[in-house]
């Protein structure tokens, strides 16, 4: 459900919205275009290209670096993110996803490291992963379906 609001001030560009139990997705604004998505299309292949692979490991490696500039983290909890990281990044890409692995990788994220939980979320909902997890077969796809379907309320730690 998704709720539109007045415009916030006279140039009418900013809106308050509020959008409860959202199992799609979801655009505001003006203009907007909107390329790619989770998971393949019908017609598509869900085979993935060492291009995309390689784009994946360079947001790993991106997040890894964000980690590392945290202020007010200690060295030990640093490091302690950086090998969840780590396992999400195998139970990700892994010829077999561990999509388990992956839902208690963000757990911990939401537990441990909440102001990391929606840039590892963000890591959870490329669409490399989805691929690579529905190029694993029907069980993995739908165990992977049901982990996102949880990520509606990712911004307050929940799910």
């Amino acid at each position: 459900m998704a709720s539109h609001g007045e415009p916030q001030d006279r140039d009418d560009s900013t809106y308050r919205v509020t959008v409860r139990n959202v199992t799609g997705h979801t655009t505001v604004g003006r203009n907007n275009r909107v390329v790619g998505g989770i998971g393949a299309t019908a017609g598509q292949s869900s085979e993935v290209t060492e291009a995309q692979r390689e784009e994946l490991r360079r947001e790993f490696a991106g997040v890894r670096q964000l980690i590392e500039d945290l202020d007010g983290v200690s060295e030990r909890e640093k490091g302690a993110a950086v090998d969840r990281l780590e396992e999400l990044e195998a139970a990700a890409t892994d010829d077999e996803p561990d999509v388990r692995a992956m839902g208690r990788v963000r757990a911990w994220f939401a537990e441990k490291l909440p102001e990391m939980l929606e840039t590892v979320t963000g890591l959870l909902l490329h669409p490399t992963i989805a691929l690579l997890v529905q190029a694993a077969g029907d069980e993995a796809a739908a165990g992977f379906h049901g982990l996102t379907q949880t990520f509606g309320s990712f911004a307050s730690g929940e799910g």
